[in-house]
């Protein structure tokens, strides 16, 4: 059974799927309290644990962020470190995140830039609900947000389009709203229903999620939400009324039953799980590890590493031994041999012509001159060169460069280091080039770059 788990704000909803050849069967669906989670939890993993073959987590809205991101198109670690440096600014160093491109965007000038979903979660809530599963025999597989499974949800149902879709997962005592258009998961919101019974109709909850849509519409000029689905237990017909009128929006109605066959036989349903069900962990982008989880792995690792390696010292002791036992008599050969042509070498040097030596040293030096002016030419105004090394191994001049990079921002400071590298690439001078470090300083940008002579 697959088991997937959706920790909601107030209430903890549970659903078991069972897999039938290419279809998903609904095996149980359960609540928990959050006051009685631990014990509630631990007691159901306890009972059902030889039925459990995977388990799946979202995290509660509170605890995550979906934010699309603008980049310039810079190359491999530097893009992923201007990435990280917004991710940074925006909401701090407490989250982990992971990102999906979503294509080219125009950027100034001939300029191309490129949008980013990124999906966060904080690193502690990870490590929560990594460690609500300690005791379990299956430890989960999966760690998501609960925006990006209900993603997976409305793409298996063919709601997903360039359109703005609104879902509703209207339930007592919380609801929440997330606005996708395609890939991109737009607005995530929880709302508070505070009254059940005294507001039957839910006037309250209609105009809270009006509000939502509104604020979505000053977001995204010229946009508004056509599609809603509505789901949970709160969908009254007069709250789905209200915003039909208000909006103008179509009301798509929810059926997973199109999906997961005996769906309407286990009230109540919960998309959030439903979506977990769905996930392909192949090609989903936005599976989090916990820190702790992460170290276990690469103990687990290192250790079978050094079994390997272990083997293979054991290997060539057992070689080198095998090779010592040959016959003394043929060593003494091969040794004579060696020392014969060592002679002979010694005895040719002996007669080289001192010019002639003196002529091979200076034929093998590098054109130093060349390579100081090609060096200044390619270093734009803002870098400062630190340092430079050139060596010869095998007739190849192999050499390495550190410097500065400043420029008004960390992004501008980024794209100096690109230019550099650019630069060394153009020259008729330099091959093989390639930036092996790089590293933030406040706007600065400390840099490493190999590269080889053309000769």
């Amino acid at each position: 059974m697959l088991l997937c788990v959706d920790f909601a704000s107030k209430k903890v909803k549970l659903t078991g799927v069972e897999r039938e050849k290419e279809s998903l069967r609904v095996a149980e669906s359960l609540e928990f309290d959050v006051s009685d989670l631990a014990h509630s939890l631990g007691e159901y993993l306890q009972a059902a644990s030889r039925n459990i073959d995977e388990i799946r987590v979202s995290g509660a809205l509170e605890n995550t962020f979906h934010r699309i991101f603008v980049i310039p198109d810079l190359k491999g670690k530097m893009f992923q470190q201007a990435l990280e440096t917004e991710v940074t600014k925006a909401f701090s160093r407490e989250y982990q995140f992971k990102c999906q491109d979503l294509g080219e965007v125009p950027g100034p000038g001939n300029k191309v830039n490129k949008k980013m979903m990124t999906t966060g979660m904080k690193i502690n809530t990870l490590e929560e609900l990594s460690q609500m599963f300690a005791k379990s025999r299956v430890k989960p597989r999966i760690l998501t947000t609960y925006p990006a499974a209900l993603q997976a949800l409305a793409r298996e149902l063919n709601l997903l389009s360039e359109e703005s879709l609104g879902f509703l997962d209207l339930d007592y005592p919380t609801s929440r709203i997330v606005i996708f258009k395609g890939d991109e998961i737009r607005l995530t919101r929880e709302v508070n229903v505070l009254e059940e019974e005294k507001d039957p109709d839910r006037s309250a909850l209609a105009t809270d999620i009006y509000r939502t849509l509104l604020f979505y519409t000053e977001n995204y000029p010229n946009q508004m939400v056509t599609k809603l689905v509505f789901s949970g237990n709160s969908a009254t017909t007069k709250c789905v009324n209200i915003l039909t009128q208000k909006t103008g929006a179509q009301v798509v109605p929810f059926l997973p039953e199109t999906i997961f066959h005996g769906i309407t036989e286990i009230p109540p349903i919960h998309p959030g799980c439903l979506g977990l069900a769905l996930l392909d962990p192949g090609s989903f982008d936005f599976g989090f590890v916990p820190f702790s989880v992460q170290g276990k792995k690469k103990v687990k690792k290192i250790l079978t590493l050094s079994s390997s390696f272990a083997l293979g010292i054991i290997l060539i002791l057992g070689l080198a031994i095998s090779r010592l036992s040959l016959n003394l008599e043929n060593l003494a050969v091969y040794d004579g041999g060696i020392k014969g042509k060592i002679r002979m070498k010694e005895d040719r040097l002996k007669e080289l012509d001192l010019e002639f030596v003196s002529h091979s040293i200076e034929t093998s030096q590098p054109p130093w001159s060349e390579i100081l002016l090609e060096m200044a030419a390619a270093v734009p105004t803002g870098v400062i060169l630190e340092s430079f090394s050139l060596k010869n191994a095998k007739k190849i001049w192999r050499g390495e460069i550190t410097g500065l990079a400043e420029g008004s921002d960390e992004i501008s400071s980024l794209l100096l280091v690109e230019r550099v590298q650019s630069n060394f690439n153009k020259s008729p001078l330099f091959k093989g080039v390639k930036l092996t470090d790089k590293e933030l300083q406040g706007k600065k940008v400390e840099f490493k770059i190999s590269y080889q002579l053309n000769m």
